[in-house]
């Protein structure tokens, strides 16, 4: 696919060879670094990133319960978590896809996605943290990115195993052959 631009700050255009493709650059950022996380929790090997500055989070009692108890799930996923008095705790390395973000918004969001899992399953409850970092770490709509990015994150969309949609169902593009286009100009 050849990169005509953006719209609205959320959506990349390209011309494919059969029409014109509509990405929602979020949902396809999120697909694609979910597919590169989910290659390297096979591999064994979650790249983390340390922090320069420990970023610190204060939860509710629950909360801060069932981060002790999914700490060495968050381990394994790239997160480096130490408590740090009642209720906090202190973020001192995380998910490289998360180097970017604010470590304990990170946190508190993953948590709050693990308070709504209502299945109990270690596979279940890590997909959901997984899909969260990856929500977290992608780029948002609203967010004007350069021609290279663009281009990149179509590359890497093409090769993902699931590209039409994000981890969590939402469609990443929306293709309009060339023969709708005609259709909707009354060329045909």
């Amino acid at each position: 696919m050849r990169v005509i631009g953006q719209v609205g700050a959320a959506y990349i255009i390209a011309e494919g060879p059969d029409g014109l493709y509509l990405i929602d650059q979020h949902a396809a950022h999120e697909r694609i670094l979910y597919e590169q996380f989910l290659a390297q929790r096979r591999g064994q090997r979650v790249a983390s990133q340390g922090l320069m500055a420990a970023g610190t989070v204060y939860l509710s009692p629950s909360q801060a319960h069932l981060v002790e108890e999914q700490m060495p799930l968050l381990a394994s996923l790239g997160f480096e978590i130490e408590a740090f008095g009642p209720n906090a705790f202190r973020v001192r390395a995380v998910p490289a896809i998360l180097s970017r973000v604010d470590p304990a918004a990170a946190l508190a969001a993953v948590v709050t996605d693990l308070e709504n899992e209502t299945t109990p399953l270690q596979a279940e409850t890590e997909a959901v943290v997984i899909k969260r970092v990856c929500k977290t770490a992608a780029v948002k709509a609203g967010q004007t990115i350069s021609r290279e990015e663009m281009e990149a994150m179509i590359l890497q969309l093409e090769a993902c195993d699931v590209p039409h949609t994000c981890p969590h169902g939402r469609p990443t593009l929306i293709h309009l052959s060339a023969a709708t286009l005609a259709r909707q100009f009354a060329r045909t």
